[in-house]
């Protein structure tokens, strides 16, 4: 019986144990779609405590203390509607506070023994490791020693979040932010801090939707901002096209897109216009749209789109098949981004190709990354990717971020392109205690990796297959975004 979370944890060969302690281990960390707050990161300021540091923030652990039954005001009943964590006096004052703090946690640890297989128990014990020394497996009888211990360390300057950061080696890390964004803490972070990059992502989410109710309000907005009148689809164009331009000089290097739905119908300039119209509507009232319009407008903006980021530099990341705010009832008391998520079921291969193709007929340089939350789109995804050059099937994504997952997304990735050109791994993480997995994914590459030479499936060339996975590790995605 192997022990838990030891040195050699997931690695099962002796090929796999060198290529992640030799090449693997000690690599720094470009982490290239993550949910950090720029304005945390800037102000710097202690995380509070452990329920703070681990359960503020993280749907994943909101999920899965979900379905352990604890209840929901223990869960989220210390955040507001709009994300944000409420004050003291909210909650009853200081004392009150620290009591609820602790049952949270209490709560959260009792969860965790009923997980074996879920990756939150990996991920856990590894923050519990990297950034506090704990080894040993967290359980209700040595709860209060770890929250003590972990209180005291959070308590410590180099606990708050840049100190975090540079504790895992991360060079540098793309936040996702709305293209009106000012970029306040991005800037003052570029002055203030140079140990890590905190760069800028454009997520234009409200423009790709002409179906939501704010879409109207929405693009009055851009246009206040941008100083021009937004009256057409070139209007439109033009306008995010020089919040693009903003984000390029603040350091930005990449787009972000969510697909849930059908994106593509086949539309002439015209009738797309037709389309922004209608959405728009006089005053902020617009009216409905049919699904193939809605369609169609999606499709045309996400190729004019691609385009522009071509001919800027960006790289295009689009994330498909996210099914959001199930609960209604839950989205109503608590919000948006509370783990009330799932996996969307519908086909997009051809409508995800259409558009490629046409991005790629107009700026054949293009690049682009594309993420399938939905495991049955692997194979479909992967090898639309490797129709385009410079076109990545991108690491495994939300629900697929396990260890099965991450397997799969490895294996899939290597029988239909070249694994050694892969990009890496990502947080997707709203917690600054997140990065351990980054390790966890290393681990898992070159146990995929070793396995495949234990076998006699691939030769041991050891600097060859070292070098192969310390560039997947950091250096591929340094030269990826950078358009080496």
């Amino acid at each position: 019986m192997k022990v838990f979370l030891d040195e050699d944890f997931v690695l099962q060969s002796e090929a796999a144990k060198t290529l992640y302690h030799k090449y693997a281990e000690n690599e720094p960390i470009f982490d290239f779609h993550n949910h950090l707050s720029p304005q945390e990161i800037f102000e710097n300021k202690p995380l509070g405590n452990l329920a703070n540091a681990w359960l503020d923030h993280d749907h994943y652990k909101w999920r899965a203390m979900r379905s352990a039954g604890v209840p929901e005001e223990v869960i989220t009943g210390h955040i507001r509607k709009d994300g944000s964590v409420k004050s003291d006096a909210e909650r009853g004052g200081s004392d009150a506070v620290a009591k609820a703090d602790y049952e949270r946690y209490l709560a959260f640890v009792r969860t965790l023994q009923l997980c074996p297989g879920n990756p939150l128990y990996h991920w856990s014990h590894l923050e519990l490791k990297r950034y506090f020394g704990i080894s040993e497996p967290l359980t209700e009888a040595n709860a209060r020693e770890v929250w003590d211990k972990c209180n005291a360390l959070l308590a410590k300057a180099e606990y708050a979040p840049r100190g975090l950061l540079s504790k895992m080696g991360v060079r540098e890390l793309c936040t996702t932010d709305d293209p009106l964004d000012s970029l306040e803490y991005h800037k003052k972070l570029a002055e203030d801090w140079k140990d890590c990059k905190v760069r800028p992502s454009f997520r234009p989410d409200f423009v790709l939707n002409p179906e939501n109710p704010a879409f109207a309000d929405y693009i009055e907005g851009l246009a206040a901002q941008d100083g021009k009148a937004i009256d057409s689809l070139c209007d439109l164009l033009a306008a995010l096209s020089r919040r693009m331009d903003y984000f390029k000089e603040n350091g930005s290097l990449v787009s972000d897109h969510s697909l849930e739905n059908d994106f593509y119908l086949p539309a002439t300039f015209d009738e797309v216009n037709t389309i922004f119209q209608k959405a728009r509507g006089k005053s902020g009232q617009g009216k409905a749209l049919s699904h193939e319009e809605i369609a169609s407008y999606k499709g045309w903006l996400l190729i004019e789109l691609g385009k522009l980021y071509a001919q800027k530099g960006f790289v295009m990341q689009i994330h498909i098949g996210a099914l959001r705010d199930q609960n209604a009832a839950l989205l109503e008391v608590s919000g948006k981004n509370i783990g009330e998520d799932s996996l969307q079921d519908f086909n997009f291969a051809q409508q995800i190709g259409a558009v490629l193709s046409q991005v790629y007929s107009a700026e054949p340089n293009a690049r682009t990354i594309l993420y399938n939350l939905n495991p049955k789109d692997n194979e479909a995804l992967a090898t639309m990717a490797a129709n385009f050059r410079n076109c990545q099937f991108g690491p495994a994504w939300w629900f697929n971020d396990h260890k099965d997952g991450i397997e799969e997304q490895i294996r899939v990735y290597a029988r239909t392109a070249a694994l050694g050109r892969y990009v890496g791994m990502l947080t997707d993480s709203r917690s600054f205690l997140s990065y351990p997995r980054h390790e966890y994914f290393r681990r898992i590459l070159c146990n995929f990796v070793g396995g495949l030479v234990e076998s006699g499936e691939f030769p041991w060339q050891e600097e060859a297959l070292g070098n192969l996975v310390k560039k997947i590790c950091y250096q591929n995605s340094m030269d990826f975004f950078s358009g080496k």
